[in-house]
């Protein structure tokens, strides 16, 4: 490679690499994103198990509330779809299993609304079930 040649091939890749830095510098992350990288959640006074239902028949909405749920300091044993009555919801619930609310609010924090619902039920081995309506978006990213 002659003098020339490295020069010329040195300028473009310095060109290149500018490029792609003011590309990254000016790039802002969505607002969603940067607000669950920032988000701190404090510890529940006690672990809360929960259950998520995706009964709103949203592709995703699951695994994405699943992840939401988990990164707020629940702990998420089950995920599946909903059957029966509890299919085709339009909004999300919160379904109190064992009669203490623990968790429910930062449920509805995470999720960004729904309603919480005192539901007992002996067979169910959770605190809470958690149904995400046809109303859940899932977040950008998940």
């Amino acid at each position: 490679m002659s003098r020339r040649q490295w020069w010329i091939a040195a300028g473009v890749f310095t060109a290149a690499l500018l490029v792609v830095l003011l590309l990254s510098l000016t790039r802002q992350p969505s607002a969603a994103a940067e607000q669950d990288v920032q988000r701190t959640w404090d510890p529940l006074p006690r672990r809360v198990t929960v259950e998520v239902i995706n009964s709103g028949g949203v592709e995703g909405a699951g695994r994405s509330g699943m992840m939401l749920l988990r990164r707020a300091g629940l702990d998420v044993v089950y995920l599946g779809n909903a059957r029966g009555a509890d299919a085709g919801r339009v909004a999300n619930q919160v379904l109190v299993r064992r009669g203490d609310t623990v968790g429910a609010g930062r449920v509805i924090e995470a999720l960004g609304g729904g309603e919480v619902v005192d539901a007992p039920d002996s067979t169910r081995l959770v605190d809470l079930t958690v149904l995400l309506g046809k109303r859940y978006t899932v977040p950008k990213g998940h």
